[in-house]
């Protein structure tokens, strides 16, 4: 078990989920993880668990050896004044906010040589299915950047990127959840609005599909093209629905969202 302290400023749900997976895996001591929100409520309820907890930001980083900010990009300017005057450059400054650079992080707080870290995490982080990129820079030791890996690793899988590839790799990960949720979604409202499929059932038959099928495409030598081939029978339904998508500009579509969803990672960074 780990000696270091680890910070949180805000509570939300994907905090709570990384605190969970610390907590599963026993890699600190409860004691030593530390909780700012102004939610009284959630205050108590990590309290509850073990947890210090710290109604004052400033107090937060005093205890923290890893100081998690785990806020919406739209708060982070807010977030870096109030912390300013008690970062140092012993610490390591872990973002999930989107958007927002490691670069943009040092030069608010005026810390130049800050170690800061990065990271795009997403949702099923919450049932210990998590997919996380870390972003590895120059300014980082390796050791701090394994102990970050190490946190996330105990609620999801973990790959290291270059921090500057963040952005871009947010669709893969970051958003991708809601977009598998909204493809779902639109085949069981046809399902059932067009051919009168009880919409449960299709949801139920087309997740299974979606885990089946993730699994069969990260088999050892999977290639996805040869898998599509093998389901698309000359003249037969698949070929003629994966048609029908193209028809109606469904590559055009998918790239043009992931267009926007990288573009506006851009805007949220730009102050």
């Amino acid at each position: 078990m780990n000696t270091e302290t680890i910070g949180f400023i805000g509570a939300g749900n994907m905090a709570e989920a990384i605190i969970k997976g610390i907590d599963g895996s026993g890699l600190v001591p409860a004691a030593n993880i530390g909780v700012c929100d102004i939610s009284h409520q959630r205050l108590e309820h990590f309290a509850a668990l073990g947890h210090q907890t710290f109604s004052d930001a400033g107090d937060c980083a005093k205890f923290a050896q890893y100081l998690f900010l785990s806020v919406k990009p739209q708060q982070i300017d807010d977030v870096l004044d109030a912390l300013s005057s008690q970062i140092h450059d012993d610490m390591v400054v872990v973002s999930i906010a989107a958007g927002i650079t490691a670069p943009y992080i040092r030069q608010r707080l005026g810390r130049p040589q800050l170690q800061v870290v990065p990271v795009m995490p997403n949702t099923p982080l919450l049932i210990g299915e998590g997919a996380v990129a870390i972003g590895r820079g120059p300014q980082t030791a390796p050791q701090a950047l394994q102990f970050v890996g190490d946190i996330f690793a105990a609620s999801g899988k973990v790959w290291y990127i270059d921090e500057d590839k963040l952005n871009e790799i947010i669709p893969a990960n970051g958003s991708s959840p809601a977009f598998i949720y909204f493809y779902t979604k639109l085949f069981c409202d046809c399902l059932h609005q067009q051919y009168g499929i009880d919409r449960e059932m299709a949801k139920e038959m087309f997740c299974q599909t979606l885990i089946g099928s993730a699994k069969m495409m990260l088999a050892p030598g999977a290639d996805i093209d040869d898998l599509i081939a093998k389901v698309c029978s000359k003249g037969g339904t698949t070929i003629a629905g994966i048609d029908g998508f193209v028809e109606k500009g469904m590559p055009q579509a998918v790239e043009h969202g992931i267009k926007a969803c990288v573009d506006r990672a851009y805007e949220l960074g730009k102050k």
